[in-house]
């Protein structure tokens, strides 16, 4: 990694940390307890190799993509217990959290419906701009899928800002005028019944209609690019078999044996090949991963996309990319990559394919490349941090420039409601 990357002052990267790691302890008030043994595990990274720089004070600086590489790597090679113990054994707690029981086999299949409470809030940093300029600053809400009905949204902008607000799908817009503070805040407080669509319950159509089809099989489509090398290394997977599973399930396990799931750099990322990046570096992060599977089922004729969204998960619903393909007389079937992570690097097989052909309740914002975001509204920095924090009942998001300033923050927090009874609705 390249030393400029390293920015994030030391107290800074144990939040990121700590999330991650220690999600439980934290809500039951063990924050001394867990931070002691955060910082216990960051020397020891030290001590073996992980660099760092120093502010003018005198603080350690980070790279956090180095840093939590670095823990990944360490963790595979047996030279420290953090990852396996900490990030892998809260995820599967969290995943747990919808089941009775926490001993990994609970599973998706099980789920009904459910209904959620989720508060928004986006901060916007616009020192900047001059007072007076005309803005208009965007946040994501829920879209309307197969993964999320009945949906309520209340948009929370202050009256003062006199702003036009209008929401829609998957996104609300506020045009206004920047006043003269340094930052500018929109929210919302959303309602919606998500399912996890558990395989063998929906009904779906034999196959695409071709137009559609013919739209998922596009070869250059913003992440999603059919290089050769890409067409090559789906080809050799797939071998002379045309059986889209199979084709699918090669793939998959290709991704959770010879990559890496991680942090990446997207200034380092080549736009018009992020897959050979993938290929090259061996790490993929959950987009970059879903844009390069999306990108081998397409070079096979397997219609495929990218979905967007957030964990629903109470003590770190933090955002989240996975992918999803058709496959004929099933339908649009979700793989999320968070799987590497869970299985300890795919070498769990109980977790391995815990979200291959399923999910749990996500909150989606994008199905790509039809329904998107777009663009928030301020400038974004060429190089960034996304640092993902606790934050009293839910979790923070923050992108930040390599000179610490903040771009945005998306503050998360989440409730469940009852389950829903009678069948799903798709």
């Amino acid at each position: 990694m390249e030393a400029r990357y390293r920015t994030v002052p030391e107290s800074r990267l144990l939040d990121v940390l700590l999330l991650g790691g220690w999600a439980f302890e934290l809500e039951s008030g063990r924050h001394a307890a867990a931070l002691a043994s955060t910082q216990a595990a960051l020397e020891s990274w030290i001590a073996l190799g992980l660099p760092y720089a120093r502010s003018e004070r005198g603080e350690r600086l980070y790279d956090p993509v180095e840093a939590l590489n670095f823990m990944k790597w360490a963790g595979l090679k047996g030279l420290d217990r953090f990852w396996l113990e900490r990030y892998v054994g809260t995820g599967r707690a969290l995943v747990c959290g919808w089941a009775d029981r926490d001993d990994g086999a609970c599973s998706p299949d099980g789920y009904g419906d459910a209904r959620f409470h989720v508060t928004l809030q986006r901060t916007f940093d616009i020192r900047h701009v001059s007072p007076g300029t005309k803005l208009r600053l965007r946040m994501p809400v829920p879209l309307s899928t197969a993964y999320v009905r009945d949906i309520d949204i209340l948009p929370l902008v202050p009256p003062e800002l006199r702003a036009d607000v209008m929401v829609s799908d998957g996104r609300i817009d506020a045009r206004l005028a920047a006043g003269g503070g340094p930052t500018l805040e929109i929210g919302a407080q959303v309602s919606f019944i998500a399912t996890p669509r558990p395989t063998g319950t929906v009904t779906p159509r034999d196959r695409l209609d071709p137009a559609e089809a013919a739209f998922y099989l596009r070869p250059a489509d913003g992440l999603v690019r059919i290089t050769p090398r890409i067409q090559t290394l789906a080809d050799s997977l797939a071998g002379p078999d045309n059986d889209p599973w199979s084709s699918v399930r090669s793939f998959w396990n290709y991704m959770l044996d010879e990559l890496t799931s991680g942090w990446v750099h997207y200034d380092q990322v080549d736009p018009h090949a992020p897959g050979d990046c993938v290929l090259e570096s061996g790490w993929y992060d959950c987009q970059l991963g879903s844009a390069l599977f999306v990108s081998l089922c397409r070079a096979r004729g397997i219609p495929a996309r990218i979905i967007g969204g957030h964990f629903l998960y109470r003590l770190a619903p933090t955002n989240h990319y996975w992918a999803e393909a058709w496959i004929d007389r099933q339908g649009w079937l979700p793989f999320d990559f968070v799987c590497w992570d869970l299985s300890a690097g795919g070498r769990d097989l109980k977790w391995r394919d815990h979200f291959a052909g399923r999910i749990d309740y996500r909150m989606v914002t994008q199905c790509l490349p039809k329904s998107f975001t777009g663009s928030i509204g301020v400038p974004m920095p060429a190089a960034w941090h996304l640092l993902q924090t606790c934050s009293g009942e839910g979790t923070d998001i923050s992108l930040v420039g390599l000179d610490g300033r903040l771009a945005y923050r998306d503050r998360v927090t989440v409730h469940s409601g009852a389950r829903v009874a009678g069948p799903l609705h798709v």
